[in-house]
């Protein structure tokens, strides 16, 4: 029998082992003249060998985020309303606005949670017995307990505060013929890996190379395959075209006359805050139509026949602000206003940006389905059966629209789907209001309807969180692997 032969690291690795008994995990290895690194080289290469057992356990490790670090410091939002509340005994929600701007929003919804809700523009304390559940999440932050999973999944679905790292823990055994290894290794330092400091000083000929077995064992090497959201916007495209619409692009950099002020959202609406838009440095934006302004200043104003408007004054300078956009519709407001002839159907499967805290359910940066019809046959009924048709084409075939509201559109409709007998809402739709439409200078009605395609995603896959969909995991992203005609079907048959 060949004895196998092993590098200086590999016989330091393995003495060190032997020095604990024969079995350590690698985080407890500490060798002179090794780096962790070489360290976890050299477990690798002795468990191709077969020279060593390894055993795998996943660690899972918790830190406070940044946000979670303000928190520890300066107290957590609802600790922090809570115990002014508790010292003022009520306050205006402008108040409660003014003394927590960055965070006023987290503190009211976790209030009210407790049932401590605003009412008639302001908010009461309420001794309910809440203190010290609030109090038990701030002693949190401070030990971060794996072993209190109440607090620990209380954190683990709130956004931003904590971040999860998962690592794999190797604990490594000796073998038989380790200790044959060490025994017959005689310290000569072979080459096992040229590199071009070795190949251009010459050291090569004064040393040995290490043998090399042509039938050890190796991985197998996995073909190329598409991203498992590549899969899915095909699929969604293929369902569009098929339906005979058009696709259309947008720019992800927007002036907020586009992307808010020409879909009838006033400048002062909460969407266009820090905390919901990303405001891009640089000078203002040269409106391509410069005529559109004017149309937007005088329907924000004073509205059109029907309807008042508004009744604010426009700021032409608040709408060349730059923005990455914030969804979608954008591309269909541009793209109508260029094509404003009837029957334009059209959609987009793009990414937009919101400035939320990245968590299990939320991204920064996201895909919307986007699709519209121009035509002077659209109205309620057709906006209802061609949502109808086109997520039945998804596989859902339990849909109900419910009423909602959109500052652009009017009808607003919200589409809820079964998914195992539980309700989800999916997506938004609605005919444009008049103001939109004169905006535009479009003729004839347009129904209008998005969804998210992380949130779709997140059902086809049978994934929890959804940053899952974009982890560097090879493992993860090559176990899914689909037959592309019909694969939606295939797995909604299961839902």
């Amino acid at each position: 029998m060949v004895m196998v032969q092993i590098s200086e690291a590999e016989y330091k690795v393995l003495r060190a082992i032997q020095s604990m008994g024969g079995s350590a995990k690698e985080s407890e290895l500490s060798i002179d003249g090794l780096s962790d690194r070489d360290i976890a080289s050299a477990i690798s290469w002795l468990e191709v060998k077969g020279l060593i057992e390894v055993d795998r356990r996943e660690i899972r490790t918790y830190a406070l985020s940044a946000e979670g670090q303000r928190y520890l410091n300066k107290g957590l939002p609802e600790l922090v309303l809570y115990e002014r509340l508790k010292e003022k005994g009520e306050m205006t929600l402008d108040e409660v606005r003014e003394y927590m701007p960055d965070t006023y929003r987290i503190a009211l919804a976790q209030l009210a949670k407790f049932g401590i809700i605003p009412k008639g523009g302001k908010i009461s304390f309420r001794d309910s017995g809440i203190e010290e559940v609030i109090e038990r999440r701030q002693r949190y932050l401070s030990t971060l307990d794996p072993g209190d999973t109440e607090m620990l999944d209380h954190f683990r679905h709130r956004s931003g505060v904590i971040e999860e790292k998962t690592r794999i823990e190797r604990i490594v055994r000796l073998k038989d013929a380790s200790y044959e290894a060490i025994a017959g290794f005689n310290g000569e330092d072979l080459i096992g890996t040229l590199d071009p400091s070795i190949i251009s000083s010459g050291s090569w000929k004064e040393r040995n190379f290490r043998r090399y077995d042509l039938n050890s064992p190796t991985s197998s090497a996995k073909g190329s395959l598409k991203h498992p959201m590549t899969y899915l916007i095909e699929e969604i495209r293929r369902i569009f075209l098929n339906m005979g619409f058009t696709e259309m692009s947008g720019h992800f950099i927007e002036s907020t006359l586009w992307d808010m002020d020409a879909l009838f959202i006033p400048q002062d609406h909460p969407a266009r805050d820090m905390q919901d838009t990303f405001y891009v440095d640089g000078e203002n934006f040269k409106i391509d139509h410069p005529e559109i302004s004017r149309r937007i200043k005088r329907i924000h104003e004073k509205g059109v026949d029907g309807y008042s408007g508004w009744g604010y004054k426009w700021s032409d300078s608040e709408s060349k602000r730059l923005i990455l956009r914030t969804h979608t519709t954008v591309n269909t407001a541009r793209y109508l206003y260029e094509n404003n002839i009837p029957p334009q159907a059209i959609f987009s499967v793009e990414k937009v940006f919101r400035h939320e805290s990245v968590d299990w359910k939320h991204l920064a940066e996201f895909y919307q389905i986007e699709g519209a019809v121009y035509s002077r046959d659209v109205n309620v009924s057709t906006l209802k059966w061609i949502l109808r048709d086109f997520y039945s084409e998804l596989g859902f075939r339990d849909i109900r629209l419910v009423p909602s509201y959109y500052p652009y559109t009017e009808p607003s409709l919200d589409v809820i789907v079964n998914v195992n007998g539980r309700e989800v809402e999916l997506g938004g739709s609605g005919i444009f209001r008049p103001e939109v439409l004169k905006i535009l200078g479009l003729k004839a009605p347009v129904m209008a309807w998005g969804m998210g395609l992380e949130r779709l995603a997140m059902m086809y896959y049978g994934l929890t969180d959804v940053r899952d969909l974009y982890n560097t995991d090879f493992e993860f992203l090559s176990s899914f692997r689909f037959d592309t005609s019909n694969y939606i079907r295939k797995i909604m048959d299961k839902v």
